[in-house]
């Protein structure tokens, strides 16, 4: 038996504009919840996907749903037992223009609950690839099963550095990046791994060594 309501769409967009929602969705574990909710699922499936006790979500769970960044959209009964499947409520997150803005007072905060939020999340992401091989650091690897990490410095003039951001975003719409929370198109994903990356390219204030 199935008891649904009506039936629901994620918003394009789910813009953070205060300090509050950004702790709850920066949080490692709950944007690794959030990741998986691109299609409804349970609890319990969640708790499959991320191998995490179910009971260790329940409360995630209805932080995400009290912040509405999860939204509930149906119920089974499955054996007497009622199942609540929940879905991200947008495709993509974003901090609202001048939450990092460095005037605000409570700045240093939300750039450090952001930044332990993605470098958590990636970190968390590196360990249970590692755990499940997929990563392989054996000395004849071939590319498309290594680690890469890569830190340094490029001086560039303000024509080379607008060249290099276009390049870069030219190259990541030909590979075709997915969204955390776009559903993924099974047709195009069948036989393929999944690769993440977190890019970090800014104008830096430091100085390197000469």
């Amino acid at each position: 038996m199935t008891e649904e309501t009506t039936l629901f769409t994620p918003a394009d967009e789910f813009i953070i504009n205060d300090l509050e929602t950004l702790k709850v969705v920066a949080d490692p574990l709950r944007l690794n919840i959030i990741e998986f909710l691109s299609a409804p699922r349970t609890v319990k499936q969640v708790a499959e996907k991320i191998d995490k006790p179910p009971t260790k979500l329940y409360y995630h769970f209805n932080l995400l749903e009290k912040h509405n960044l999860i939204k509930m959209v149906f119920t089974r009964i499955v054996s007497g037992i009622v199942e609540k499947h929940y879905v991200a409520t947008a495709h993509l997150y974003r901090l609202a223009d001048g939450l990092l803005a460095p005037g605000n007072s409570e700045f240093e905060e939300r750039l450090e609950v952001i930044l332990s939020g993605l470098y958590g999340s990636l970190r968390n992401d590196m360990r249970e690839s590692l755990k499940a091989g997929v990563i392989d650091f054996g000395e004849n690897a071939p590319p498309h099963r290594r680690l890469k990490l890569l830190q340094g410095a490029i001086y560039l003039t303000p024509d080379r550095a607008d060249e290099f951001y276009q390049r870069l975003e030219t190259l990541i719409k030909e590979f075709g990046m997915v969204k955390y929370q776009e559903p993924v198109d099974e047709s195009l994903a069948s036989g393929k791994q999944p690769y993440t990356f977190l890019l970090a390219w800014h104008p830096s204030s430091r100085e390197t060594k000469k």
